[in-house]
């Protein structure tokens, strides 16, 4: 089966893409930021609510959802103060391990922001990058080839009425080499 995303759905094929199926309508967000299956099992699908871009008329998620059913049923797994989630992604190796790159609210300060693993399919969860009350994390890469290496990118923002702010110094790209336990800025 093929999963396609759009800011206001996630939807399901399994004939080419002749005809398409929803498979999010239920859940507690329409607004969707990222969709990841897992590699080690095609059947668990991760959502990420919340678009993930920093326009004024953005739709706000709540929180992240996993189905072991190929998006058959849902089950909330956290992370209900990101409002945006960018990008879910899954250890190599390991199939209960994942990361989040939660950015955070646009319009406020605070929530759920920074990168988040997890080892136990997401029942428990550890924020293990944090930058600041205004920065989140948008993606968030395990390298292919080099086992422990993640690079992961910040971005700064905050939306006013009147102004955007947008790439302040909290934005950079950031590296692990322990399989996400901790950041370093790369400069």
């Amino acid at each position: 089966f093929y999963i396609a995303t759009a800011s206001s759905g996630v939807w399901k094929t399994t004939n080419n893409a002749t005809t398409w199926d929803p498979l999010f309508d239920g859940e507690g967000s329409f607004s969707i930021g990222c969709v990841a299956i897992n590699p080690h099992n095609r059947h668990e699908v991760w959502v990420g609510t919340g678009e993930n871009n920093n326009q004024r008329s953005v739709g706000y998620g709540d929180g992240l959802y996993k189905s072991s059913n190929g998006g058959k049923s849902w089950t909330k797994v956290g992370l209900e103060n990101s409002e945006h989630i960018g990008m879910v992604t899954f250890h190599p190796n390991d199939p209960y391990t994942v990361y989040v790159a939660a950015y955070g609210p646009l319009w406020s300060a605070g929530g759920d922001r920074g990168i988040y693993k997890t080892t136990d399919g997401g029942k428990n969860w550890k924020k293990v990058a944090d930058v600041d009350e205004n920065t989140g994390f948008n993606e968030v890469h395990y390298h292919p080839e080099v086992s422990g290496l993640l690079f992961a990118t910040a971005h700064q923002r905050r939306r006013h009425v009147w102004t955007h702010l947008s790439g302040g110094p909290g934005s950079g790209l950031y590296r692990s080499i322990d399989d996400g336990e901790t950041w370093e800025e790369i400069k």
